[in-house]
């Protein structure tokens, strides 16, 4: 009986601090050394590829699955951007997967830039948990909790600089005047949002921490 009751909380402090050790492995995990490649995307994007307050948008820390799609969608010429696709033409399938794994690995912080103001913020976050009604659906609900991503197809927006999030949404609403946005999508919760509520989300979204 004596050795059961040693046993016990024996056992789970050994599987406690063998949990802690793994943790500990990979949160030093090595980031992986930076391709030649990804050299040529700093001058747009950051030196720490965080974006830029002229409206290049963040690329440390973004899902590896949503990089390489969005690659792909540039060098298949099915998402513009003249920048873009010229890049984008030029990579093999194994250049892009292993920008976006290097990317995804990287975690500087958000850009400093001027503070909006508070109450834009304020509204941004409303907009961003619990949306506009049944229009404009909770920028979280497909984003992901906090808006980190989800997936290949819901990027992380979080420490997005607001220049970028500003002109993506126009670019959204521009593709919902030249067709009929498909229900659900991005294009058609775009073509529903007014001025007001682009640049709350941008203020509150540039704000959070990656």
């Amino acid at each position: 009986m004596m050795q059961k009751l040693f046993y016990r909380p024996l056992r789970g402090g050994l599987f406690a601090m063998l949990g802690l050790v793994g943790l500990h492995a990979r949160a030093e995990a090595p980031v992986p050394p930076m391709p030649a490649l990804a050299a040529a995307c700093l001058a747009c994007h950051g030196a720490a590829v965080a974006g830029s307050l002229d409206g290049a948008p963040r690329l440390a820390g973004k899902n590896p699955q949503y990089l390489a799609h969005a690659l792909g969608m540039f060098k298949a010429g099915t998402r513009a951007s003249p920048v873009m696709q010229s890049v984008a033409r030029t990579l093999a399938d194994d250049e892009i997967a292993s920008l976006a794994a290097y990317f995804s690995t990287l975690r500087p912080p958000r850009l400093a830039g001027p503070v909006p103001d508070a109450a834009l913020v304020a509204a941004g976050q409303r907009l961003a948990e619990t949306g506009a009604g049944v229009a404009v659906p909770a920028c979280f609900s497909c984003h992901g909790g906090g808006g980190k991503g989800d997936g290949a197809r819901f990027p992380s927006l979080v420490a997005e600089p607001p220049g970028f999030i500003v002109a993506r949404l126009h670019e959204f609403q521009e593709r919902a005047r030249q067709a009929p946005p498909p229900p659900g999508s991005m294009t058609a919760v775009a073509s529903r949002m007014d001025e007001d509520q682009i640049r709350q989300a941008a203020a509150y979204l540039s704000q959070l921490d990656p």
